[in-house]
This record gives C-alpha cells, sequence and structure tokens, in this order.
C-alpha cells in the first residue's frame, strides 16, 4: 500500500491550484509554512456557528408560519435544508481535515472521500438555491395550482430528491465513471477525468445557476407589476400588508442567496470548463482564488438570513426614507411597512 500523503488543507481552504498533473499517492510533499491547523479550525468553527445561528433563527421563524401562512413555511424549510447542508460540509469534511492533520498524510481512499465531499457540499446549495427559486416563483405566479400540488410533504421529498442528485452525481467515480485526484501539492482532491465528469459539475452548477436567476427575475418582475397595479385604498392594502411583508423578505433573502452562489461559484464552474476545452487561465494561481472563494459561499449563506430579516430590512427601509425626506428629495413612495418588524398584522386576522 503506497504511504500516505501529507495534508495541510481544509475543505475548500489552503489548497493549491488544478489540474493535477498526475494522481501519484507516491510523494509526499515537504510540509511548507502555513502547514498549521489553525486556519482550518477557525473556517470549520465561524462556518459551524454562523449556520447553527441561522437555522436557530429559521427555526423559530418556521415555527410561527406553520400557523400563519404555508408557503412561507415551506420556503422557510428549503432554507433550513441549505444551512443544514452548508453546516454539515463544514463538520463532516472540517472534522476530516483535523483528522489528517493529526494523522499526518491522506491515504487514497481519504482522497476518494474529501474529493466526494466537495463535489457534493458544492452542487447541494446551487440544487436548493434553485429548488427554493421555483417555489417562490410558482408561488407568485401560480397561487392556486401552488397551494394545491406543493404540500408540505412533496416540499421534504423534493429536498430529500436534491440530496439524493448531487450524492449520485458526487459518487459516479464508486461505481466506474470518473475519478478524484490528488492534486500537485498532496493536500487536496478533485476531479480529474474524463473530461465529460468534470462538464457535467461545471454543466450542473451554471444551468442551477442560471436558471435560478430566471425565476428570480420572474418574481421580481411579478412583485413589481402586482404593486404598481396595487390601488392606495385603506382596507385591502392593511389586509395585504403582511402578506406582501412575507413576498418581499422571501424575496430579497432569495435574491441574496443567488447574489452569492454567483460571485463565489461562476469562477470555478467556469475555469472548469476552460481547463476542459484548453482555454488558457488568467494566470497560475487563478483556480486558487476560485475555489477560495466558493468556500465564502456556506459562510455567508446563512448571514443572508440573519441580516435581512423583516426587522432588518423595515429599520433601513425606515432609515432611507428619512434621509431621503430630510435632504429635500421627492418623497418616497415605498412602505416601509412592506417589511414589517412582527407578524402582528397577520395574527389579527386569524
Amino acid at each position: 500500500m503506497s504511504p500516505p500523503i501529507h495534508s495541510n488543507s481544509s475543505f475548500f481552504s489552503m489548497i493549491s491550484p488544478w489540474p493535477p498533473t498526475s494522481p501519484s499517492y507516491t510523494t509526499a510533499p515537504s510540509r511548507s509554512t502555513s502547514s498549521t491547523p489553525l486556519l482550518p479550525s477557525l473556517s470549520m468553527a465561524i462556518g459551524a456557528l454562523s449556520n447553527a445561528l441561522g437555522l436557530w433563527i429559521l427555526a423559530r421563524a418556521y415555527s410561527h408560519s406553520r400557523r400563519l401562512r404555508r408557503s412561507r413555511a415551506q420556503f422557510l424549510l428549503l432554507a433550513s435544508g441549505l444551512l443544514l447542508t452548508d453546516l454539515a460540509g463544514h463538520v463532516i469534511a472540517g472534522s476530516f481535515v483535523l483528522w489528517l492533520y493529526s494523522h499526518g498524510g491522506i491515504s487514497m481512499a481519504g482522497c476518494q472521500f474529501l474529493g466526494c465531499c466537495m463535489v457534493f457540499f458544492g452542487l447541494s446549495p446551487l440544487f436548493l438555491g434553485l429548488l427554493m427559486a421555483c417555489e417562490r416563483c410558482l408561488g407568485l405566479t401560480r397561487p392556486l395550482w401552488h397551494s394545491i400540488m406543493v404540500t408540505h410533504n412533496r416540499a421534504r421529498i423534493s429536498l430529500a430528491l436534491t440530496w439524493a442528485v448531487a450524492l449520485l452525481v458526487s459518487t459516479l467515480p464508486f461505481i466506474g465513471y470518473g475519478t478524484y485526484g490528488l492534486q500537485p501539492s498532496g493536500t487536496w482532491c478533485f476531479l480529474q477525468e474524463p473530461p465529460g465528469f468534470c462538464l457535467l459539475f461545471s454543466g450542473l452548477g451554471l444551468g442551477s445557476l442560471a436558471a435560478a436567476l430566471i425565476c428570480n427575475m420572474i418574481v421580481g418582475v411579478t412583485l413589481l407589476r402586482a404593486r404598481i397595479k396595487r390601488t392606495s385604498g385603506g382596507e385591502r392594502r392593511r389586509h395585504r400588508r403582511g402578506t406582501r411583508s412575507h413576498d418581499l423578505e422571501m424575496m430579497v433573502q432569495l435574491l441574496a442567496i443567488t447574489l452569492v452562489s454567483c460571485v463565489c461559484w461562476s469562477p470555478l464552474l467556469v475555469s472548469v470548463v476552460m481547463l476542459q476545452t484548453g482555454t488558457p487561465l488568467p494566470g497560475p494561481n487563478w483556480l486558487l482564488l476560485t475555489v477560495r472563494l466558493a468556500s465564502c459561499n456556506q459562510i455567508l449563506d446563512p448571514w443572508v438570513y440573519i441580516l435581512l430579516r423583516r426587522s432588518v430590512l423595515h429599520h433601513l427601509c425606515s432609515i432611507f426614507v428619512r434621509v431621503a425626506r430630510v435632504r429635500g428629495g421627492k418623497p418616497i413612495r415605498w412602505d416601509p411597512g412592506d417589511f414589517q418588524s412582527s407578524d402582528r398584522s397577520a395574527v389579527s386576522h386569524l
């Protein structure tokens, strides 16, 4: 059996450029000055704590939304699945990397496991972002069909199927299609061959991002048209305020999640396509930067739900309106009540 290879990386962090020259497990690279577990430990701790806090906030909102509005509860269920996936990525992969530090190297089996983790925890958030975008698009454009077909049990099934598809893609090398190879520095493992497997990974990721953007555009246009058509009449406006605030909150959060995913993942996914098509990368360390950028996605996701809550949006909207009025400009017609800080209006109608 080949001797283990020393690992000085964390999941998506402290890694070296790709692609590999050969999948050799026989040459151990020298220990560098950055071979300290401090960075992967901090990355795992910050990511795990952020996702745990985000899950706690979503759990509170979910328990309340189940009594108020079913569609919002379904959205929060899918969002909780996204943060749970990110949390598992930090805990599982981070713990494995720390275990590698304590044992001084990575074996062939460990390399396959690390590569599988990178693909699974990379595709799952992109698939879940698309699933959330499709749910909101159907909820706003086809509300009647959505209320009949998109049930709570089906939302759970869709969540499980999303994980199953990502797991299937990540385990393809174990059933004979594709391989995970050790990268030149011996610090991480990722897709290696054949080109079809690498293009499958990039195609699924880029397709998910593009489809999510299209769904978000449809949602935004739908809400904008509804606001333009809505009269300024009192009672109907008050009755719809609680529902409207939920729709705007979910749209803002979903748009932020999609933008974060696009910024973090598009460079890596496009770079993989460029490598497989023979297109030169912008620089020798370009892929290193793109993979590190992708690692930020799992840390930023929970902060979308922590910062972009209705209470925060309501406060920011109120500040924006007051500043605009103080400067003597034309009064802003945007109503801060669109982002109510509580569910009192919705409760009053029960």
